[in-house]
């Protein structure tokens, strides 16, 4: 029973889930209010390291069922006055009991593991709820796979799960860390089997494999089992090449790697591997002040809820340029420029997401500000805006990999400072400004297949 601890016995653990927390919560909350009331009277003492608390036997199983059976469980202890508990720090238990009478918890990063870890022994939800949600917070590359294992251990299944999305969102990151060669092999397989595991190609989950098991001998054994979970259509050639090449040569990983050679997995033969469907998306926000030198870059990964500071855009005084995805690229294209007087620009700049790194693009044909753009497939298409000498209704578009743009069918109308996005096999540019400064409230359509145009409606609040 859940009596006076014996000094070998380990901290209980139990799994919850935040909705039956909340629902928990919700229907204990009244009780827990009425019983905080300041008349509330002391009828037991318990004792941790030889401090003394005087508490309310009602009030506390109210809030705990280690509590609960304790003082109504019908053991020795439910009939004493003063209990000891063992296996807790006093300076933890002291913060908790205080939580029991006020509901509030102070935490910071030096208290809250222990604070958790005795809430955990005590079965005090409440607290153990807020210990969890505040180390999600502190959720980053350094610490998440520790975070990982420790709230594993402590069955702290939402902390878990956030700081396994941090390691999956940023494996490549993570890899590198001494903490990853410290990973189970179950956690291991994990995040490589993952279909959100977030990596442009499969060399870094293959990379991440070798380093993992080549860090112990005794772990070649699991080997053939983790190279089964890389998905070989994702591998690119230069890094096959650099493999073969380890085959010969005195690399710590070369007796992996023939092993692979000898053993090649029955998956990657039968074709049964999946592509990683999801492992691309995230949000990019770039923009800011532009009379600063530079244009601040941030991502941000849906799946950890986590942004990314990312190189800044080098640009000063450029302003009503647009912003496209393509293929891994974020463009920007043309704007708005002021050196001594402001004029329109041809300029592209192409930002490499899987190396991070801005690249000159090649030049519009023609030169303009206040357009929209917008990626389809592995094509980016450039859409009307302004010159200097007033509205075009031009459109360009760069397949990725050419070095000119080429000219198509100019839109219905030509507009400036509207919306664009694509959809299936089309191009959708909604409302803007016409020539006369007046808002448009059709929405146009480009049929890539065709090259035609068409306004398919109007809408009812054009703006």
């Amino acid at each position: 029973m859940a009596g006076t601890a014996e000094p070998e016995r380990k901290p209980q653990s139990f799994k919850f889930t935040l909705s039956e927390q909340i629902d928990k919560l919700k229907e204990e909350s009244a009780l827990h209010v009425t019983n905080s009331a300041p008349e509330v009277i002391p009828d037991a003492v318990l004792q941790v390291e030889g401090e003394s608390f005087y508490v309310n036997r009602q009030r506390l199983a109210l809030q705990s069922p280690y509590f609960r059976a304790l003082f109504f469980g019908g053991g020795l202890e439910s009939s004493k006055r003063r209990i000891e508990i063992k296996c807790v720090s006093v300076k933890h238990f002291r913060v908790l009991m205080d939580y029991s009478k006020t509901s509030k918890l102070v935490l910071d990063r030096e208290n809250v593991l222990g604070i958790l870890e005795t809430a955990d022994f005590l079965q005090l939800e409440r607290a153990r709820l807020l210990c969890c949600k505040f180390l999600e917070r502190e959720l980053h590359l350094s610490n998440c796979l520790g975070m990982m294992s420790y709230a594993w251990s402590l069955g702290c299944t939402q902390l878990h799960n956030a700081a396994r999305n941090v390691a999956l969102t940023h494996f490549s990151a993570i890899t590198s860390e001494e903490d990853f060669l410290s990973l189970s092999k179950e956690s291991v397989a994990d995040l490589i089997a993952c279909d959100d595991l977030a990596i442009h190609t499969d060399d870094a989950a293959l990379e991440a494999t070798l380093r993992w098991v080549s860090f112990d001998p005794k772990r070649e054994e699991h080997f053939l089992e983790l190279i089964q979970l890389v998905r070989p259509e994702s591998l690119s050639l230069p890094f096959i090449t650099q493999l073969l090449v380890k085959m010969t040569s005195n690399d710590p990983r070369a007796k992996l790697i023939c092993m692979l050679n000898e053993h090649f997995p029955e998956s990657w033969s039968m074709g049964r591997s999946m592509t990683r469907a999801r492992a691309r998306e995230t949000l990019f926000v770039l923009g800011g002040p532009h009379d600063t030198e530079q244009q601040p870059l941030y991502q941000f990964h849906p799946l950890s809820g986590r942004w990314q500071s990312c190189p800044p855009l080098q640009r000063k005084n450029l302003t009503q340029y647009s912003v496209a995805a393509v293929g891994d690229n974020v463009v920007v294209t043309g704007g708005h420029f002021r050196d001594v007087l402001w004029f329109c620009v041809d300029w592209v700049r192409m930002f490499d997401c899987g190396n991070q790194v801005w690249v000159e693009g090649p030049v519009l044909q023609t030169a303009r500000h206040s357009h929209c753009s917008a990626g389809l497939d592995s094509v980016l298409y450039v859409l009307g805006g302004s010159m200097d000498e007033g509205l075009l209704g031009d459109v360009e578009r760069l397949v990725l990999g050419s070095e000119e743009w080429e000219e198509v069918s100019p839109m219905v109308r030509a507009v400036e400072r509207a919306a664009s996005v694509a959809l299936d096999s089309c191009i959708y540019v909604a409302c803007g400004l016409d020539e006369n400064g007046e808002v448009y409230a059709g929405v146009q359509r480009y049929r890539v297949k065709e090259d035609q145009w068409d306004v398919v409606s109007y809408s009812p609040f054009p703006r």
